[in-house]
Order: C-alpha cells, then sequence, then structure tokens
C-alpha cells in the first residue's frame, strides 16, 4: 500500500460525474471511473455459479475528508470460489503484487470486490474478517455485486465500523 496522494483529484476528474446513494462526509468518500465499474460488472457477471473477486487499485485525496478515486480494476483469477465463500489464495496475492509493479506502481491498494451470486448485496461475517486484517486502514473499502440480482454495493469503514455507503462516479477522460 502507499501513502495517501499528494496531489488532488482535478476538475477534469469529475465529467459526467453523478451521485449515487448517501455519502457521508466523516468517512471516505468513494468515487468510481465509469469504466472501472463497468469491467467490474462485467467480470462479475462471467460466472454467476460461483464467487468471484478482484481487487480495486487507485488514490486517497485529503487528510481529514478522505476521499478514494477506483481507477483500475484487478481480477482475482487465481482466487478459489464456491456457491457462497471466495479464497484469497497466495497466488492470488502474488498476481496483485506484480500487477502492481508492473503496472500500476504509482497506485494504492484501494479495498476488493467480490460477488454474490443470488445472495444479496452485504458482508458476511467472513468478509468482515477479510476486511479487518485484510483492508483495515479508515480508507479501505469493500465493493459486493451480485450478479444474478443484478445489483451492488460498497462498503467503507465509519466510526470504527464497516457500513455501506454511496459513491460517486464519472465518466472516463
Amino acid at each position: 500500500m502507499t501513502a495517501p496522494a499528494s496531489d488532488t483529484f482535478g476538475p477534469t476528474e469529475l465529467v459526467g460525474a453523478r451521485q449515487v446513494g448517501t455519502l457521508h462526509r466523516d468517512a471516505a468518500v468513494v468515487v468510481i471511473h465509469e469504466s472501472v465499474l463497468e469491467a467490474i460488472l462485467d467480470f462479475s457477471e462471467q460466472d454467476v455459479t460461483r464467487e468471484r473477486g478482484g481487487f480495486l487499485l487507485g488514490a486517497v485525496y485529503g487528510d481529514i475528508c478522505p476521499y478514494v478515486v477506483l481507477r483500475h480494476f484487478h481480477p482475482a483469477l487465481e482466487a478459489q470460489g464456491d456457491i457462497s465463500s471466495l479464497t484469497f489464495t497466495h497466488e492470488t496475492w502474488a498476481a496483485l503484487r506484480r500487477e502492481i509493479e508492473t503496472h500500476f506502481p504509482s497506485e494504492s491498494l484501494l479495498g476488493w470486490q467480490h460477488t454474490h451470486p443470488g445472495l444479496g448485496v452485504f458482508l458476511s461475517g467472513y468478509d468482515l474478517f477479510i476486511q479487518r486484517n485484510f483492508f483495515s486502514q479508515a480508507w479501505q473499502i469493500a465493493l459486493v455485486v451480485d450478479p444474478r440480482r443484478q445489483e451492488f454495493g460498497f462498503f467503507h469503514w465509519r466510526h470504527g465500523e464497516v457500513k455501506d455507503c454511496g459513491f460517486i462516479c464519472v465518466g472516463d477522460l
């Protein structure tokens, strides 16, 4: 993981911005590029018989009121999933490290994504374990997609707990 970005999220990145859901200014605000969201949803729909997942890459801005800007998605093709669980293996983490070092050295690991085919959008007890132990920074997030119901939702740290949150979707330049 890298430190929060020193530059700011510029107005050119707000092309076609739209708010979805409720933003909580006392926790990290999620900003995602439309093409990244589309890539995640497409990946999630490729197999609705088991859980799939991946990693969210981008930058963190601001100290007092942080916001995260998701610019890249790395599918965890090495992860092992079945109908109701997903395991990130050693190979999963190694592939992620190689991807970041090779293609995205200036980006931070903002969080993770996984699917709940037909089960809805929520974080299970095991999902919360993953969030607490691997994505515990105040600005790290989770995204759950139910590709069967065509629903998804973001989760962030708010007052020491992982809670659902809205987001801002921005167009691509």
